[in-house]
């Protein structure tokens, strides 16, 4: 039977979509960079915007027989990068500048060790009711770059920054994992 292209049959198979404001990133810090009273639970409100976590398959090439046959190679995990509003105290850019100096302190040219700075991040996506209807988890994450902030005399904007989390992997789950 052809497909019917009516606004009946759009009606009765699309439903809903996906909101792109309905989300939560759960940031997580090492608790030795916290400043002040922002902590994880302070944190999620300042979000501003991210993106869903991206991966690719790289491609092997094998010859046989002058017959290129492609086949899935190594697993590679994307950035994520997530954008800040700051906060009257500037205590979300401080934890972010504390935990990147942790990783490497740029004084002393020390290094931290791998357990000491990478910390899980969750992302959820929400339902139109406010609950988790998909969530990612990125392991062993860690703050590649802490972006500038633009600064403006003419505008009246709450400032904002971009922090862009290295991942190993990234896991999917229907339900939260309260982790």
């Amino acid at each position: 039977m052809p497909v019917r292209f009516t606004i009946d049959g759009f009606k009765s198979n699309f439903r809903d979509g996906q909101r792109s404001n309905l989300f939560y990133f759960m940031p997580s810090f090492p608790a030795d960079v916290v400043v002040g009273d922002m902590g994880n639970d302070r944190a999620i409100y300042l979000v501003r915007t991210t993106s869903l976590p991206g991966s690719t398959l790289e491609e092997i090439m094998l010859n046989w027989q002058g017959y290129d046959f492609p086949m899935a190679g190594k697993h590679t995990f994307t950035s994520l990068p997530v954008t800040f509003n700051m906060d009257h105290k500037s205590y979300i850019r401080q934890n972010f500048e504390n935990w990147i100096n942790k990783i490497h302190n740029p004084i002393t040219n020390e290094y931290a060790m791998l357990n000491e700075y990478m910390v899980d991040q969750r992302l959820q996506l929400l339902g139109n009711d406010g609950e988790a209807v998909l969530e990612f988890t990125l392991h062993d994450a860690w703050p590649q770059e802490v972006a500038q902030a633009s600064l403006d005399y003419t505008a009246n904007d709450i400032t904002q920054f971009d922090v862009t989390f290295r991942y190993a992997y990234h896991t999917v789950s229907d339900r939260p994992t309260g982790g």
